[in-house]
């Protein structure tokens, strides 16, 4: 999708049928073999790793560091150790805890049980979801927007790329939307407010950003099997390169006797 006006901004959307019984939403599991919570992988490398069908960034991170323009001194790179910020389960396993100070942003979490979505205030899950990545700003509760005046005006009211999640008021349709920005005459991303119009024009009832900026990537397998990049990214100020980032929520199939 294309939308011009006071911003121009290319988003890539993914709905999902959340009624079907052979898909499921999942998240990273652990890495702590850097001494932190994940290593960074790319969002193409995770898929190809755990053969999803689709892929996106997920939390916001720590240690980072953006790098000179087009150079190589931003961190972290591929395998290097990062924490999440905020709480992150996976596979039932509390891979992130709860922290409340770390990022103003985070204040809220998207819960996955299968293909079922819940978005809710605070960063812990309901017993039955076993997966589930805390983030923020919310954007959406049961239809109703809310305020970004807390966050600098830099964050929520310039376009930038951003990455989020809704789902409708029936739980029956979802939505991973990805949007480029900071490509001038291409896409300049889109201010949350923007960002927020277009869930509710999609449907949705409850959405959440996650991290965007340069992490903000949607991948999908390709059929040959090759993960294909299926947004232009922007990494250290270039169009289409790929960030290393700590987590991701992953589409995949379920297998039969599960």
């Amino acid at each position: 999708m294309t939308r011009s006006g006071e911003h121009l901004f290319v988003a890539q959307i993914l709905e999902l049928d959340l009624t079907r019984p052979d898909l499921a939403l999942v998240t990273t599991p652990r890495d702590a073999s850097g001494g932190m919570e994940f290593v960074a992988r790319r969002t193409t490398t995770y898929l190809a790793q755990v053969r999803a069908l689709a892929a996106v960034n997920a939390s916001y991170f720590l240690p980072f560091a953006g790098g000179s323009k087009g150079g190589e001194d931003y961190y972290p790179h591929e395998g290097q150790p990062v924490n999440a910020s905020g709480a992150v389960i996976a596979d039932g396993a509390v891979v992130s805890p709860v922290e409340t100070d770390l990022d103003i942003r985070v204040n809220a979490i998207v819960c996955f049980d299968r293909l079922a979505i819940l978005i809710a205030d605070g960063q812990s899950c309901p017993a039955g979801f076993d997966n589930g990545v805390a983030a923020g700003p919310r954007l959406l509760a049961d239809g109703t927007r809310r305020s970004f005046a807390a966050y600098d005006n830099n964050y929520a009211a310039t376009a930038q790329p951003r990455t989020a999640i809704g789902v409708s008021a029936d739980g029956k349709r979802g939505w991973i939307v990805v949007i480029d920005g900071r490509q001038a005459g291409y896409s300049d991303g889109a201010t949350l407010e923007a960002l927020t119009s277009l869930f509710l024009e999609l449907g949705a009832s409850n959405a959440i950003n996650l991290d965007g900026g340069g992490s903000s990537t949607l991948a999908m397998a390709g059929a040959d099997g090759v993960p294909v990049i299926v947004n232009r990214p922007i990494h250290t100020g270039v169009p289409g390169r790929e960030r290393p980032v700590a987590n991701h929520i992953a589409l995949v199939l379920v297998p039969k006797d599960q």
